[in-house]
């Protein structure tokens, strides 16, 4: 993969808004589903004293608690169902992004996306690793102390990102953020995704901040 050495050119930084995106722990998982207690009941009859067998009101009283356990299943799951839908909203509170860039966690950029370096410490300069999904080739550039930190690839082959920085000769420290362009915003079965320039969908939910 032949990449110049400019093909990460630097950028201003463009101001930036948070949007949270949070994940939940359903509390259908610690409740007891209305099949485990229908299976409790039918083994309790299979196994019922046929001397003292299950007097009738104490079996409706069984069946009155099956409903109940079924219709707070419901709720739950319609509450959990609300929950997921305000926190991911709807499609048109989403269109606006589109045309901005992401970030989503991912290392992997495309044509036209940027990358946020930040150093932990003092450094003379740092070394960004642009490894190709395709072939595995790996380029490197070097940034000097000085120069911007928010880089945007021109290159044509999807890559993986990493970075370290260097100070007197030795490793510094050094995060990054990678900001993706999002070209749509679909609902499909895992709800609300933003389509990336390259293909790419990750779910709403994972979008951490919005930048240009």
């Amino acid at each position: 993969m032949a990449i110049t050495s400019d093909v990460l050119n630097t950028t201003m930084s463009a101001a930036s808004m948070n949007t949270s995106g949070t994940t939940s722990t359903s509390s259908m998982n610690s409740m007891m589903g209305k099949d485990a207690f229908l299976k409790i009941l039918m083994t309790q009859l299979k196994y019922q004293d046929p001397m003292e067998p299950m007097k009738p009101n104490e079996f409706m009283g069984q069946l009155s608690q099956l409903t109940q356990v079924e219709q707070l299943t419901n709720i739950a799951a319609t509450l959990e169902d609300m929950k997921e839908t305000s926190e991911s909203g709807s499609i048109s509170q989403w269109l606006n992004v589109i045309g901005h860039q992401i970030n989503t966690g991912s290392a992997t950029i495309s044509t036209g996306d940027s990358v946020v370096l930040s150093p932990t410490g003092d450094y003379d300069s740092i070394v960004l690793n642009l490894t190709g999904v395709s072939d595995g080739s790996v380029t490197q550039q070097t940034i000097n102390a000085g120069d911007p930190l928010t880089l945007t690839y021109n290159g044509t082959d999807k890559v993986n990102v990493s970075a370290y920085a260097l100070k007197d000769g030795e490793t510094v420290g050094c995060t990054y953020a990678v900001y993706q362009t999002v070209q749509g915003i679909q609902n499909n079965s895992d709800g609300l995704v933003a389509v990336l320039s390259n293909g790419d969908q990750h779910k709403v939910s994972t979008i951490t901040k919005i930048i240009n």
